[in-house]
């Protein structure tokens, strides 16, 4: 007892000395390291699973990306699910979000610290309410989550699937949490012509893409007369159906594979298709392989784009991409302000978004770069594949399976590394200095 009291006494004492991002990033791992521990045990696997799997297998999980080099349904027990869906459930929501739930059910106070993880993993304004927040993120989960799960059992159970209750309820949590697992070897192409499966499935990513503030933001508005959405919310829901509406209208017209089908499982495809990648849920209802290239290319590009701060997707983020075509914009145009809907956009959000886009592009290049000499696949499924692993899609051109141990492993450091941020990554390795580090500075003009 002695030996553990110490123990915790110097473990608190670490955390302490700890910075915000640098907590998210261990809090993570320490998620990822007693997840790939439980999903080791030969009770969690109908059949030998080796290291390098599992560790893929629960990153992507931990990460809610979906890519997977086994399957999920046929390679372990209800151990070795219930595993996953509990990583998939911490990482979509946040893992400090759940602790601390329970400490605001328990009547007790959130520490400063503690406040300050949850802004710097949720990306929340300085005077954002912790407290309300934690609370609409829980209750907006098991809602939403409980409402997907009975319209897709009476669905499943229609279709004769077995064990229709527990697939209703893994789904669910995998698509509000924009993870994309599928105890289906084939994710949703068995149900690509229902439209009451897809449809659910895509507004099920959707809630959890656009982020726990816009939810919370409209459910605030629904209560009180007069209240207007705020302009993050604005933002974040003009581009969402921006993104939506062109992707889906140039995947219905120039996508040869889905020109295919009649045309209202073609329109039900492409909105399926770009959905998934948009909102970083991951799930296919057509064979991604098959895909022209200019849909391929539309499909990266909505992942990189990727989903909306404070929810539980991926990619470069709606809000930082409105951010840059915002700058892009006023500069054409010769204004000294950045301007959106009417607002001026501070100048440290503007510095966030430009550090956040180069550091996610960077990544994505050294990804690239790197599996480019450890696997023999083109360049362009290559490219497919880490796009969708830093953007914790889930989407693949089928080579994931193939992939030797070295390509597995870089697709394990992007995931982490989309699911934590690179910006939060860059932030816990870098020590930030004062602003007065550079009061002794010339300055300079530099052309551009």
């Amino acid at each position: 007892m002695r030996v553990a009291h110490d123990f915790w006494i110097r473990f608190k004492s670490l955390a302490r000395k700890l910075s915000p991002p640098q907590l998210v990033f261990a809090g993570f791992l320490s998620y990822l390291a007693l997840g790939l521990l439980v999903l080791s045990l030969p009770l969690a696997q109908t059949s030998h699973v080796g290291f390098v799997d599992n560790l893929f297998m629960i990153t992507s999980a931990m990460s809610t990306t979906g890519l997977t080099t086994v399957s999920t349904g046929d390679d372990y027990t209800g151990l070795g699910q219930f595993t996953l869906l509990v990583l998939i459930q911490l990482g979509g929501i946040g893992y400090m979000v759940v602790s601390s739930f329970v400490i605001l059910a328990r009547r007790q106070n959130l520490g400063p610290s503690r406040e300050n993880v949850l802004k710097a993993q949720f990306s929340l304004p300085a005077d954002f309410n912790i407290r309300q927040f934690v609370w609409h993120v829980c209750i907006f989960t098991l809602l939403i989550e409980a409402l997907g799960a009975l319209a897709l059992y009476f669905e499943f159970r229609a279709a004769g699937v077995e064990n229709a209750l527990w697939q209703a309820i893994f789904h669910s949590i995998s698509a509000f949490c924009t993870a994309g697992f599928s105890l289906f070897n084939d994710s949703m192409m068995g149900f690509s012509g229902n439209p009451a499966v897809c449809t659910t499935i895509m507004l099920l990513s959707y809630l959890g893409g656009i982020g726990f503030i816009v939810l919370a933001d409209l459910w605030l508005c629904l209560r009180t007369r007069g209240r207007r959405l705020t302009f993050t919310s604005r933002v974040i829901l003009a581009m969402t159906l921006g993104v939506f509406v062109l992707g889906t209208s140039l995947l219905f017209a120039l996508d040869p594979l889905i020109a295919e089908l009649p045309t209202g499982e073609r329109l039900l495809a492409a909105a399926f298709q770009l959905s998934q990648a948009s909102s970083t849920a991951g799930f296919n209802s057509v064979e991604i392989g098959k895909l022209g290239e200019g849909a391929l290319l539309l499909l990266t590009t909505a992942m990189i784009i990727g989903a909306s701060p404070a929810g539980t997707g991926g990619g470069l983020k709606t809000t930082t991409v409105s951010a840059l075509l915002a700058t892009a914009w006023s500069t054409l145009r010769g204004h000294a302000r950045v301007t959106l809907l009417g607002h001026e956009i501070p100048v440290e959000r503007l510095h966030t978004a430009f550090t956040n886009a180069t550091l996610y592009l960077i990544t994505l290049a050294l990804g690239v770069y790197c599996l480019s000499f450890l696997d023999d696949h083109s360049l362009l499924a290559q490219s497919f594949e880490c796009a969708s692993a830093l953007g914790t899609v889930g989407l693949s051109m089928g080579i994931t399976a193939a992939l030797g141990t070295g390509a597995k492993l870089t697709l394990v450091a992007l995931m982490f590394v989309g699911r934590v941020g690179p910006l939060t990554a860059g932030l816990a390795f870098l020590k930030r200095r004062s602003a007065a580090d550079g009061a002794h500075l010339a300055k300079g003009d530099l052309s551009v």
